[in-house]
């Protein structure tokens, strides 16, 4: 039961800040409306140009919310009621993985098919894209949940996290932008899971001693 809590508590707190949920998929939705103004009307190939617009709105996204993961918690002094609860470390930050794709990529997720119909891509190629983001997205939030971990309480954080992050993503971004990159990207993020859960807990071990 104190799994569902932790979730539903983030994805609250995701809701009622500034950056809710409306937040993610607004990155979408806005350089969509930028496409006409900077390549015109007549696009070849458009739906590679497409793909390759969600996953840095993807990107822009998990970057700019990264203080809700551990950062916000650390700072108001939650994050020493959480560990005190006495539940193990993995689960509180799957519990923060979770609800971090969930408030971050759904609404992305969601956007996709609408968008995609407006620019006139097929609806083979927007279900290509919607499953490679379903696999690769989870491994984005891992890498930028462990990094925000690593940097918890540094005075530069925020570059920081940038500087190390942004590198990281290149290998979803190039696999993504390939409509028949399934598999690798769900290798990618299962192997940031791993790095991930290793990297996050090993620094809460720290902060909490």
């Amino acid at each position: 039961m104190q799994f569902y809590n932790l979730i539903s508590r983030d994805l609250k707190l995701a809701f009622y800040s500034n950056t809710n949920f409306l937040f993610a998929a607004s990155f979408l939705i806005l350089i969509l409306i930028l496409i006409p103004f900077v390549f015109g009307t007549n696009i070849s190939e458009f739906s590679i140009l497409f793909t390759g617009f969600i996953w840095i709105s993807i990107a822009l996204s998990i970057l700019l919310t990264l203080d809700r993961v551990f950062t916000s918690d650390y700072e108001d002094g939650n994050l020493d009621t959480i560990i005190l609860t006495q539940q193990p470390l993995e689960l509180i930050v799957c519990c923060k993985f979770i609800s971090h794709w969930i408030a971050n990529c759904i609404p992305i997720i969601m956007v996709i098919p609408i968008a995609g119909l407006l620019f006139e891509v097929n609806m083979q190629d927007i279900l290509n894209i919607i499953i490679n983001v379903f696999a690769g997205s989870p491994g984005m939030v891992f890498i930028g949940a462990a990094i925000s971990a690593l940097t918890l309480g540094s005075k530069r954080a925020d570059i920081y996290k940038t500087i190390i992050i942004i590198p990281l993503y290149i290998p979803f971004i190039i696999f993504g932008a390939n409509q028949e990159s399934g598999l690798v990207l769900l290798g990618l993020s299962l192997i940031a899971f791993i790095f991930s859960l290793f990297t996050s807990t090993y620094s809460l071990r720290l902060y909490a001693e």
